[in-house]
């Protein structure tokens, strides 16, 4: 083990031993050095990462130092400090009758001892450990799981047989690499909190096969099976609430927004039954409306008419006309600051 980690951690863990810099294979350095090396490195007896607000995950150690040999490459060492706001995680190395070794990881430079690296090597390295940290993450023996369809304003706490019906299927999730994800959560915005017996885990399904679990300034992503999001619907079957007047524009078949008065612009059309991504903008649309206060009567001084945001659902089109603070739909009046802006900025016509 110590030879393996001597040899692929080396320009990490070690760059502060070796004079000359950044060295890839410590074969042909001095008896002394390798001595100093197998030293400091000691026995590894487990392996843990750190998320940014200090949740501890396991590492699995067979499969850390099976893949290990793939690490350590094309490293170079930076003049310029990994800054804080730019870790992501740390990679503690716990050994035995020695500190630890600690070695902060962002997106492109990991950095130990006050020793920074870069290239292609240290982005392959942020990438291996964002994988394995999103796979410890759902280890556990889980305890419970409250199970909530926000859009519904509905929770249980499952029961003990689907508890394993659930555990089964997050030990079987995907850790993705792709971050950038444009995916608001789908009717009825499931979520999670989940004890897995080692952490408290808050996760959101983002579709029926895409879950989201933040970890500290990262946001993991897993790919879960079908079979999960048809179990939600078993134990908390979507309904309808007649007694919420923006329930049924959930349903809509297409969204559009379109500018009136002085804001005339060209349409801005979605498809929610076309992709996932257009169906979740559509849900999120709706959820900003919610975020509104009733008046009880229309306001002095609405201004003028800005934008009209027209729903299809069957039949039917339900349109919300937008004022500057204001919103006017079914008759009613609702006040919400900044409500154009945030529809506009959904939709993606701003930044």
């Amino acid at each position: 083990m110590k030879a393996i980690l001597g040899k692929y951690l080396f320009p990490l863990l070690m760059a502060s031993l070796i004079l000359t810099g950044c060295a890839e294979n410590i074969q042909g350095q001095p008896a002394d050095m390798k001595k100093r090396i197998d030293e400091e490195l000691g026995a590894i007896e487990r392996i843990t990462v750190l998320s940014t607000d200090g949740v501890e995950v396991p590492l699995e150690l067979t499969a850390f130092l099976k893949e290990l040999p793939e690490q350590g490459k094309d490293l170079q060492k930076s003049d310029q400090p990994l800054a804080q706001d730019d870790i992501r995680y740390t990679l503690v190395l716990y050994r035995a009758k020695l500190a630890p070794l600690v070695v902060e990881i962002g997106e492109q430079a990991s950095q130990f001892g006050g020793d920074t690296y870069r290239g292609q090597g240290a982005v392959r390295f942020y990438q291996w450990i964002h994988r394995l940290a999103g796979a410890g993450l759902l280890s556990g023996s889980y305890r419970s799981v409250v199970l909530s369809a926000v859009d519904l304003n509905q929770t249980i706490t499952l029961d003990k047989e689907q508890t394993a019906v659930f555990q089964e299927a997050f030990l079987a999730a995907e850790p993705l690499m792709e971050k950038n994800w444009q995916q608001y959560p789908l009717y009825p915005y499931y979520q999670m909190r989940v004890d897995t017996g080692e952490r408290m885990l808050e996760a959101t399904l983002l579709t029926p096969t895409l879950i989201a679990i933040p970890f500290g300034r990262e946001t993991q992503y897993y790919r879960v099976p079908g079979a999960l999001f048809s179990n939600f619907t078993q134990w908390m079957p979507p309904r309808k609430m007649t007694d919420r007047a923006f329930q049924q524009l959930f349903q809509a078949s297409a969204i559009r927004l379109i500018g009136t008065g002085d804001q005339q612009q060209g349409a801005i059309e979605q498809k929610p039954t076309e992709t996932t991504v257009e169906q979740g903008m559509a849900h999120q649309s709706v959820r900003l409306l919610q975020n509104s206060i009733e008046l009880d009567q229309e306001p002095k001084n609405p201004g003028q008419e800005k934008y009209q945001l027209s729903f299809a659902v069957g039949e039917a089109l339900h349109t919300v006309y937008l004022y500057d603070r204001h919103f006017r739909y079914q008759g009613k009046w609702f006040a919400q600051d900044q409500l154009e802006e945030k529809i506009l900025r959904l939709l993606g016509t701003k930044k």
